[in-house]
């Protein structure tokens, strides 16, 4: 807990837009005096990087670190208040917040999507009075600066532990017993976890390390199927073409016989589908006796352009072709053109995974009827499976 007079705000996350950076940005570029009142600690990297950076030079109270992993983090976390999350775009699972949480800070952001369980209504934004995003959030820093004048001590004691709460509602062992629960009477020995990647590049993909882990600490047999994806020009490269080449990846869908031949899993779950392993995976997969299930980490399942969505009404349902390219929002030829291609492979692999799928997740009780609807899948073939803390 943060001891000092300052009110003390953490930011950790992508630089950019969609995170809400560019309020972050705009605030404390726009801010009339030499000193700033509060001190911003800063973690990440992204397009608002030089323009913090420089930022950084005129106010000593910015303190910007650049990405940096969660351990070296904490070691900052005696000097915080409250951590800054006001994402623009729908996240579907705080997992930095709950991690955040438990160390007992609270969450100032937009209570929406999957950060709806981890904001208190006092600290939403969306809250603040104001005609713009920008006004809205200055007043909420503006209320959170007050409040370090006029609070006492243990007024952060209680937000403490109230965030330690939050955050102990999404344990390792709660998430164990919630995989126990949806597994019935059989527990299964063999499990196979199948992603486009399962190299560590992003959220998905070190989801998968945290989940084998867990798993075969319970004694589980784990595998991970498929390959690797380089960071940085070619590996965005690799997954758009990989959009493309999930319409006939025929090799994937060979590999994955053989392994499910020599493995014979009791259980199958499949993850990133739609960047490379597309709907000949699922259907390969069809005649062997394991359990099947979907988990929906992100919304590329429902719309095009996932990162530019801010509001679940922006979805079109059901997944149409029409509503597909509705969501565009283009004239743009080559777009339109790109997004049919996408919304074949999509397609296809849906219609697979509706007929072979015994139950379909989703990190946030918000995305079942985002499933049910977009998809069409019985609600009873759709639940929740929360993510976890890391440690």
């Amino acid at each position: 807990m943060n001891t000092t007079k300052t009110l003390g705000l953490l930011f950790l996350g992508r630089l950019e837009k969609e995170k809400g950076f560019d309020l972050i940005y705009d605030f404390i570029s726009q801010y009339p005096g030499r000193e700033l009142p509060f001190d911003r600690y800063i973690f990440g990297s992204g397009s608002y990087e030089s323009g913090i950076l420089e930022l950084s030079y005129h106010f000593k109270q910015i303190h910007f670190f650049g990405w940096k992993s969660l351990s070296e983090v904490e070691r900052y976390l005696e000097n915080v208040d409250y951590c800054l999350m006001p994402s623009r775009f729908l996240e579907t699972f705080g997992l930095s917040a709950i991690n955040i949480l438990q160390q007992g800070i609270p969450i100032v952001g937009f209570k929406k999507g999957g950060l709806i369980p981890f904001i208190q209504d006092e600290y939403a934004i969306e809250q603040s009075e104001g005609s713009t995003d920008l006004a809205k959030f200055s007043n909420m820093l503006i209320k959170l600066q007050q409040e370090k004048k006029k609070k006492k001590p243990d007024f952060y004691e209680q937000l403490a532990q109230q965030s330690k709460d939050i955050a102990n509602r999404y344990t390792v062992e709660k998430r164990y017993e919630r995989f126990l629960s949806l597994t019935g009477t059989k527990k299964p020995q063999k499990i196979v976890l199948v992603s486009d990647f399962i190299n560590k590049i992003g959220g998905i993909e070190t989801y998968l390390h945290d989940t084998r882990h867990l798993l075969q600490q319970h004694g589980h047999q784990v595998k991970l199927f498929w390959g690797y994806c380089p960071k940085g020009p070619r590996g965005k490269l690799k997954k758009l073409l990989g959009i493309a080449l999930s319409l006939v990846n025929l090799f994937a869908a060979i590999r994955f016989y053989l392994f499910l031949r020599r493995e014979k899993p009791d259980l199958i779950r499949y993850h990133s589908m739609i960047r490379r392993n597309g709907w000949l995976l699922p259907r390969i997969a069809r005649k062997f006796p394991a359990t099947k299930r979907m988990m929906y980490h992100d919304f590329g399942y429902f719309t095009p352009y996932p990162h530019a969505l801010t509001d679940t009404k922006q979805i079109k349902t059901p997944l149409t072709l029409k509503n597909y390219l509705a969501m565009t929002q283009t004239s743009n030829p080559l777009k339109k053109l790109f997004t049919f291609g996408k919304y074949l492979s999509l397609s296809l692999l849906v219609r697979r995974l509706k007929k072979t799928i015994d139950l379909h997740l989703v990190p946030s009780e918000f995305m079942e009827p985002i499933v049910q609807k977009s998809l069409k899948i019985s609600p009873n073939k759709i639940t929740a499976f929360n993510h976890f803390l890391q440690k």
